[in-house]
């Protein structure tokens, strides 16, 4: 039977194969990169008869295979194996193939639950570095004029400075995991850098708070390698900021912005190296669209305000989605404010509808 993808994979999968060449990476896991690959193996091991609501999307080289569902709504990620493909034991392993591809395909789930204790010091942790950063304009005007530019590696994503310390997940710390990441050690996310934009691949642009006095020059890094190693892009936030300008005033003519790197910018900097290539790679005319920041809304998280009058119906979703037992779940439900998902706001749509469908207030809060 021939399977429909849904959208987010369409999107996702664009987004891996410009970040990965390789058939395999991170030692055996082996992401499915056509419709084809995945209609073979879907076929192979019979999902049409044990599974056959789900697709699926890579294994681990060992018997494990992540599938996601065919509701378009659902983004999640599942785990199960190809010996054992049974809805009642899949497993979930990420809250969407973004996400799961930035935290390098890991085929274990995840467990870990934020106490409101930790809810309330990452807010006191955002109001501190609203603070550090409203003293200096230059990295507020960059934030409130932001440049994006789809398709060539450069800033797509920025912080807001009401927001900026939620922007630095995956940098500074690991929400999903509830670790802090920054260190002073060789090939560490230092403490004092701080992450004001992304590209499409979670590549930070960062700026170090000790360089005031130099108008804070620009760094990027390579995410998903192991460890981090800061490039400088630019010898300053305004002059990169006009650098994006001038490259957004000639995105559709080819010609014109190949000149103007060929003139104005270094091409032996390893990412204004990768621009340009990708730059000279596209066709003429308008580069091809992929959904990015403005289609897909906002990273949010999707708080449980009230659970509201159907107390049980709400306890049993919980008890599903985070693998706690009644006790728990039920322990869970007394929280005044339960973090229920992060994602993408028009990912999780579907999140909020069903917890308001089953009475339950709900709540979202930006996190850049």
């Amino acid at each position: 039977m021939k399977i429909n993808l849904p959208d987010h994979w369409s999107d996702f999968i664009k987004t891996f194969i410009k970040k990965h060449k390789e058939e395999i990476v991170y030692d055996g896991v082996r992401v499915f990169r056509t419709e084809e690959e995945i209609q073979e193996r879907y076929d192979t091991h019979e999902f049409e008869k044990f599974l056959p609501e789900y697709i699926p999307v890579a294994d681990d080289s060992g018997g494990q295979v992540a599938v996601i569902s065919k509701n378009n709504k659902e983004i999640k990620v599942y785990l199960s194996s190809y010996g054992v493909l049974q809805k009642e034991d899949l497993e979930i392993v990420d809250r969407d193939l973004i996400h799961w591809m930035q935290r390098k395909f890991p085929f274990e789930r995840e467990r870990k639950i934020i106490s409101p204790l930790e809810i309330e010091k990452r807010e006191k942790e955002n109001i501190l570095w609203n603070e550090k950063i409203s003293s200096f304009p230059g990295i507020i005007e960059f934030l409130e004029e932001p440049v994006r530019i789809e398709g060539l590696a450069l800033p797509e994503n920025y912080a807001s400075a009401e927001y900026i310390y939620y922007f630095q997940d995956g940098y500074h710390y690991n929400s999903v995991e509830n670790t802090i990441l920054t260190d002073i050690t060789p090939g560490s996310f230092k403490p004092d850098w701080i992450v004001l934009a992304s590209n499409y691949f979670a590549d930070p642009f960062f700026i170090d708070l000790n360089e005031a006095e130099h108008n804070f020059p620009v760094y990027f890094a390579y995410h998903g390698q192991g460890k981090w190693e800061s490039l400088k892009v630019s010898e300053s936030l305004r002059t990169f900021q006009k650098i994006l300008h001038e490259i957004q005033s000639l995105r559709f003519d080819k010609a014109g912005l190949i000149h103007y790197f060929d003139e104005n910018i270094d091409l032996e900097n390893l990412l204004w190296k990768e621009v340009y290539e990708n730059i000279k790679d596209e066709e003429e005319g308008n580069p091809e669209q992929i959904e990015t920041y403005e289609s897909i809304g906002p990273e949010v998280n999707l708080y449980i305000t009230d659970i509201g009058p159907n107390k049980m119906k709400v306890i049993a979703l919980l008890k599903k989605e985070f693998g706690l037992s009644g006790t728990e779940a039920l322990e869970l439900s007394k929280e005044p404010k339960i973090l229920f998902r992060t994602g993408y706001s028009k990912w999780l749509e579907y999140d909020r509808k069903q917890l308001e469908d089953l009475g339950a207030s709900v709540k979202w809060e930006a996190l850049d």
